[in-house]
């Protein structure tokens, strides 16, 4: 059983954000290539997993855990009465080699050594089992999903760290068996881990406002070339026309992702979007979709939604007007 959402990595989402309003840099692109593929691999992951049926085990995704004054971030937990399984999840593709303790794709090193990184987060919740004087086992495997991966090792004890996608599938059937439930103890193995989440700390971006454009865009296209209507906005590119509201949530995620922690006020929104809409329809959505944070004479605003599809599959159906896509 699924315990919680897998959300877009914080990262992604920064990056579809900057992208819509900046052209990025090499190592940008490279690093949201990187991250997009990730997401990827694990909604892959979930979807095999939730074809095969997980009703037997209770399952974390995507979360980071404070344990012995240390922050380490899981892809998955799946936990049962025998105790934890780290699945962490690596969208490789292509033919990769461990060779001498390194991963190489042809002659090309992988710079991060994915059984270390393995071997710390099995470590870690050690440190938690160990430090809460409980008794259950501790293990963890690789999951390559992608099927156009292939994996070569001088060191034949590597395979059993790994599961490869032609294999999956009898991976996750293992967790149907009969010997697999979760209860009282899994359960109190799940308040331990509940107890350890924390928010992600490593998330620390630092953007330049003079690299971006200011305004609404287009959803569809991403033009900035809109015509205003009493209640859209219309895209001058593709002709898609969306409302006010959809446009103004869109904002306020680019806005947390890009400035992440750091205080939104009506008036900066409205320069973030160049005031392309009235002051009075800004404040309507602040008050309609943020917890309102009052400081003396200055108010501030905190975005209710995890990011933009949360916002919109949260408040469609409270949406006055609707959006108008065009078929392709």
């Amino acid at each position: 059983m699924f315990i919680n959402e897998r959300t877009k990595p914080h990262e992604l989402i920064y990056y579809e954000a900057l992208s819509a309003r900046t052209s990025l840099m090499k190592k940008e692109s490279a690093k949201f290539e990187n991250v997009k593929k990730g997401y990827e691999g694990e909604m892959l992951y979930d979807q095999i997993f939730d074809s095969i049926g997980h009703g037997n085990v209770l399952i974390y995704r995507d979360l980071f855990l404070s344990i012995d004054g240390s922050v380490t971030q899981y892809d998955t937990l799946i936990i049962s009465d025998i105790g934890i399984i780290s699945n962490e999840i690596k969208n490789f593709s292509g033919s990769v080699t461990f060779r001498d303790g390194s991963w190489y794709r042809g002659n090309f090193a992988i710079p991060n050594d994915a059984f270390s990184q393995l071997n710390r987060a099995v470590g870690k919740l050690m440190e938690l089992r160990n430090t809460s004087r409980s008794d259950f086992k501790v293990s963890g495997k690789l999951i390559f999903p992608n099927d156009n991966f292939t994996f070569h090792s001088d060191d034949q004890s590597n395979w059993n760290k790994i599961i490869l996608r032609s294999g999956l599938r009898d991976y996750f059937r293992q967790f149907n068996q009969s010997g697999i439930v979760a209860g009282n103890k899994a359960q109190y193995i799940s308040w331990l881990i509940s107890s350890s989440i924390v928010e992600n700390p490593y998330f620390k971006p630092a953007v330049d406002k003079t690299r971006l454009k200011f305004g609404l865009y287009c959803g569809r296209c991403g033009s900035f070339n809109l015509s205003k209507k009493r209640f859209h906005l219309t895209c001058n590119k593709c002709g898609s026309t969306e409302c006010n509201e959809t446009h103004l949530l869109r904002a306020m995620n680019d806005y947390k992702f890009l400035f992440y922690n750091q205080p939104m006020t009506r008036n900066s929104l409205l320069e973030f979007i160049d005031y392309d809409l009235h002051f009075k329809a800004v404040s309507r959505a602040l008050l309609k979709h943020c917890y309102t944070n009052n400081k003396g004479t200055r108010t501030t605003y905190t975005f209710k939604y995890f990011d933009f599809e949360d916002a919109v599959n949260k408040s469609d159906a409270y949406m006055r007007y609707k959006d108008h896509i065009p078929m392709i």
